[in-house]
């Protein structure tokens, strides 16, 4: 039975509703994602107090989104606030008016939730087993051990973008004294948190709306070929030089950067200036990106549920099947495809020497191979790798991503080009695709008639390559096929095929 949630998180700086679809623990999709600038935590002075412009902004966007929800079916909405309503002073009355002119009771969550429901969401999305989470919000700054994907512990600063903007930038372009003041807050912010400073070595990754905008920024200055920030990954080198050309831009100037939204451009040097900060104290060399979070760390308590705590347990092969379930794949067909592939691999094992690492993509290609078919059948190859390329796959880093949508790509018919990918792809993996592909190739045209005609096969090595299926019927049109879509294996392995 299909439901729909709606997440909402109103931070300090912008609030966010995702929905999504999904049925429990079988597959999920997200329908929409509003965001808003609500900027709640803008002018909040010495008293703590949410002044009147921001809570009505807040009120606002609570009202269009509670609006949304329920004009588009959804059934069960999960609103929460974090540090902005969470340190005023005049947090009740502020609740009491989003519940009585918006109709959503809003709930609080204190630092640990906010921390632990981004860990959720990052360690169900990348894969991350040991090292440290971070997320700069526009009020504050979580930081999150992570051990054996397991939460270990975590600390929330008063260090947000918002914030240290409205406290350390005067001017315009920011002045070498408003800089140094910022980077010294940043730095202090950070020096007392002792288990920090024994990072070094581990992984780093981050979310939310700074970090992800931090990504898009060099993306687009490098000329980078995906147009997704989810496992991207940047180093502490690259993040100096782009602090160092946004420094010296005008707002205006600022606003016009390419991967930098206007509505960003005021508060991203104190957001990259954290960031810098955090790395510097832990002597992280990069971070990797996460494009998702809290909200999605709240919905996984709803998927997952019944599960303490809800993590996957095989990330990676659920992300597969979750992208094959939403697009209706042929289940039989796609897992015969997939056994026939990966028997073709692991006998041909002398010729290509690959492992399980190609192994297991080999194998997950096969079972997206055909979702193309839901956009249309002609040219469903191509429709398949686009859906690969944008979709949410977990656990995957950018480069399998890319390999995996060229295996679709290439199942059917075409030759083998990685030219548009080669700056993410390693100098070996035209062969490794092309190889991979022509196994994949012949395994979906021995199962050209979708009945499991062929049931298995022996691979004879030699100066020609001996395919010998066993058949339950007649699989003429099938050998045939194979047959004559053969020119891809024969040129990967530089050997004549034959499939008998």
């Amino acid at each position: 039975m299909q439901e729909r949630i709606g997440v909402i998180d109103l931070g300090s700086n912008t609030t966010r509703l995702v929905v999504m679809s999904y049925t429990p623990h079988h597959s999920f999709r997200l329908l929409d994602e509003v965001r808003e600038t609500v900027r709640l935590a803008e002018g909040v002075g010495e008293d703590g107090q949410l002044q009147p412009a921001p809570m009505a902004r807040g009120v606002e966007a609570m009202k269009m989104f509670h609006g949304y929800c329920k004009s588009t079916g959804v059934t069960k909405i999960v609103p929460v606030a974090t540090s902005a309503t969470r340190e005023a002073t005049n947090q009740a009355e502020f609740l009491t008016r989003v519940a009585r002119e918006s109709g959503l009771k809003l709930r609080v969550l204190s630092a640990d939730e906010e921390a632990y429901y981004g860990y959720l969401g990052a360690v169900n999305a990348l894969d991350l087993r040991d090292g440290f989470l971070v997320d700069i919000g526009g009020g504050s700054a979580q930081v999150t051990a992570i051990r054996g994907r397991g939460f270990v512990r975590s600390f929330s600063r008063p260090v947000g973008v918002v914030r240290f903007t409205e406290r350390y930038v005067r001017s315009d372009p920011i002045s070498s004294r408003d800089f140094k003041a910022l980077q010294d807050a940043a730095a202090a912010s950070f020096a007392e948190v002792g288990w920090l400073g024994d990072a070094r070595g581990t992984t780093l990754a981050g979310i939310g709306g700074t970090i992800r905008t931090l990504a898009e920024i060099d993306q687009k200055l490098s000329g980078y070929p995906l147009d997704r920030v989810h496992g991207y990954s940047f180093g502490r080198a690259r993040l100096d030089e782009i602090i160092g050309m946004l420094r010296g831009l005008s707002l205006r100037e600022r606003a016009e950067v390419p991967g930098l939204s206007r509505d960003r451009a005021d508060v991203i040097v104190a957001g990259a200036v954290i960031l810098q900060q955090l790395m510097e104290r832990g002597r992280f060399e990069s971070i990797l990106v996460c494009g998702q979070g809290l909200r999605e760390g709240l919905f996984y308590e709803h998927f997952l549920v019944g599960e303490s705590p809800p993590l996957f347990s095989d990330m990676r092969g659920f992300s597969v099947q979750n992208l094959a379930r939403v697009y209706n794949y042929e289940a039989i067909h796609c897992a015969k495809v997939r056994d026939l592939s990966l028997s073709l691999f692991d006998q041909l094992r002398p010729l290509h020497g690959y492992g399980e690492w190609e192994r297991e993509l080999l194998g997950y290609a096969a079972l997206v191979h055909d979702i193309g078919v839901a956009v249309g059948y002609y040219d469903h190859h191509k429709h398949g790798a686009y859906l690969v390329l944008n979709s949410a796959l977990q656990g995957f880093s950018q480069r399998e991503m890319v390999l995996l949508a060229l295996l679709v790509r290439y199942h059917r018919k075409g030759e083998v080009s990685v030219d548009d990918y080669r700056k993410i792809l390693h100098p070996s993996d035209g062969e490794r695709v092309a190889r991979l592909a022509a196994m994949l190739r012949l395994a979906e045209y021995l199962e050209r008639s979708k009945s499991q005609v062929v049931q298995s096969l022996h691979v004879e090595l030699g100066d020609t390559v001996r395919v010998i299926t066993r058949t339950v019927g007649d699989a003429a049109v099938e050998i045939w096929d194979a047959n004559r879509r053969a020119g891809l294996f024969q040129k990967a392995f530089a050997k004549p095929i034959e499939i008998v």
